[in-house]
Formats: C-alpha cells, sequence, structure tokens
C-alpha cells in the first residue's frame, strides 16, 4: 500500500512537472519580431508577429505591439489585446497597467480591479502595492484600500516583509502595517536580499541587517581604490 501511495505521488509529480512545462513556452525573435516556440518540439507556437515579449508566467506572457501592450495564454489566444501604454506580468493575481497616464490593475479576464487612478504601481507582493498618487507613494491591498498612508516622497515594494521609504529627505525601512523598523536616517537605502540591504549615511555606503545594526562598511569606488594602488605602486618604486 505504502509502495503504491509513493508511486501515485511520484507519477502525480510528474505529470505537474510536464503540465509546467507546456506552459512555459520559449521566445524567439525572427526579423526583429517577437514569438513563442515549444522547447521540446522546437514547434512554433506563437508566430513571430510581436514588437516585444516576456517570459511567461502562470501561463501568461506580456506581449507589445507597437506601443500598446497586452497579453497571450500558452496557446498563443490574445485573451487581453494589446491595447494598454504599459503594463506588467501578473501577481498575486493583478497586473498594473497604464491608459491615458493613469495606472490602475486588472485580472487575467481584463476586468478592471482597481480604478485606474495611480501616477505610478507596482507588483503586488505579500498582498501589498507600492504605489503613487498625487506625488506621494503609499501601499494599497487588493481591494484598492490604502492600507499604509500616501505619505512618502518616496518608496519601494517590500522585499522580505521591509520597504524602504523616504521621507523628509530621509530614508528607512517600514514593515507591512507602515511601522518603522530601521529609522528614517538615510540617503539611500536599497532592498533588503538575504537579509542585508546597503544604506548610505552621510558620504558612507554601509551593510545593515533587518535591525538597522551596521554589519560592514563597502568599499571605497573603485576609480578611488585605483587611485590609491597607484599610489602605493609608486612609493613602492621609490623604495
Amino acid at each position: 500500500m505504502k509502495k503504491t501511495s509513493l508511486t501515485l505521488v511520484a507519477l502525480s509529480v510528474y505529470a505537474a512537472s510536464a503540465f509546467a512545462q507546456t506552459q512555459n513556452l520559449q521566445k524567439f525573435y525572427q526579423n526583429s519580431k517577437a514569438g513563442y516556440k515549444n522547447p521540446q518540439s522546437g514547434a512554433v507556437v506563437v508566430a513571430p508577429t510581436y514588437d516585444a515579449g516576456s517570459d511567461f508566467k502562470d501561463g501568461v506572457a506580456l506581449i507589445l505591439r507597437g506601443t500598446k501592450r497586452g497579453f497571450i495564454d500558452h496557446t498563443g489566444k490574445e485573451i487581453i489585446p494589446p491595447q494598454y501604454d504599459d503594463a506588467s506580468l501578473f501577481f498575486e493575481g493583478l497586473a498594473h497597467v497604464t491608459k491615458n497616464g493613469k495606472s490602475g490593475y486588472i485580472d487575467m479576464s481584463n476586468k478592471t480591479i482597481i480604478d485606474f487612478q495611480f501616477d505610478e504601481a507596482n507588483d503586488f507582493i505579500n498582498g501589498l502595492a507600492c504605489i503613487k498618487q498625487n506625488g506621494k507613494y503609499g501601499f494599497i491591498d487588493k481591494a484598492g484600500k490604502v492600507v499604509i498612508p500616501v505619505q512618502y516622497d518616496y518608496a519601494r515594494s517590500f522585499s522580505e516583509n521591509l520597504a524602504s521609504v523616504k521621507l523628509n529627505g530621509k530614508c528607512g525601512y517600514i514593515d507591512n502595517t507602515g511601522k518603522v523598523i530601521v529609522p528614517l536616517k538615510y540617503e539611500n537605502a536599497t532592498p533588503f536580499n538575504k537579509g542585508e540591504a546597503i544604506v548610505q549615511q552621510g558620504k558612507e555606503m554601509i551593510v545593515i541587517n533587518s535591525k538597522g545594526k551596521k554589519l560592514r562598511e563597502i568599499e571605497a569606488e573603485s576609480e578611488e581604490k585605483e587611485e590609491r594602488e597607484r599610489a602605493e605602486k609608486m612609493r613602492s618604486k621609490k623604495n
């Protein structure tokens, strides 16, 4: 019985993997036009008629015709014909798209889920998206409700549960409730990656952890480093 169960699990995993492969068509270019082919057989599934195209994600690819963006599925069907001035891939079931200078969010049926009201919009990550409205940045949920006030001079999307924000010329990090986790005291702040982020404090570039603790300094810019090395070589020759 146990062996049979394991066999069924293995077959299920194999089937899921095979199905996933059929979703991931391979992009190619011919005569400066983008199309898609089956990565196993090489057969052309989507003729190269688009000016550009993305890789597939969740069975959908973003395509460009002229200046307009739309979406195709893995069969090559245009599930959303090119009509948007800008667009992203789908994240957590929604894609941010732009028309007439304003951004909003649609689902895969092209239904508008969050109205076109933003100056900028970003992908949803763990249920929150960074948006810009009336010159300020904040965060909304998937219902379009503002959950972190639109008050920042600049903000980045969440990465490892923290988002870098800028207010009154200083940067720091907040959590998904808007609570300040790392004080806003830096000139610049990058997203966290593997528990670390790079921040600028004055002329100093340092690496911090998610608690704001300094871990190490970043080496001087390459030109300054090369200048020091040249000076060291000159001193060595004189000696």
